[in-house]
């Protein structure tokens, strides 16, 4: 009311959408992590794997014709476990 920005539809809805495709992409990572450790699969599970690819790749393509641009970066090549290249804080910079 009082210089406050009003949200558009249209940018929740691309908050949305960039939030649903990265759920759905951290559940096929793990997904994938349990196909290279498994031995036999049941087909249910293959079929969900596969329903969540197709699910991901229609959300990326309409994000990407939306042009959604994504709140905060996710860094695809190095996960949270890897601290080779983790920046020292600023009492380990002291010490």
């Amino acid at each position: 009311m009082f210089g406050r920005k009003k949200l558009s539809i249209q940018k929740s809805e691309d908050d949305r959408l960039l939030g649903k495709t990265h759920e759905i992409q951290e559940r096929i990572n793990n997904s994938s992590k349990v196909i290279n450790t498994s031995f036999d699969l049941p087909q249910d599970t293959q079929n969900e794997i596969k329903l969540d690819r197709i699910k991901y790749q229609y959300l990326y393509l309409e994000a990407r014709r939306r042009k959604a641009a994504a709140k905060e970066t996710t860094n695809i090549i190095f996960g949270e476990e890897d601290t080779f290249l983790r920046q020292p804080s600023r009492a380990e910079k002291h010490w």
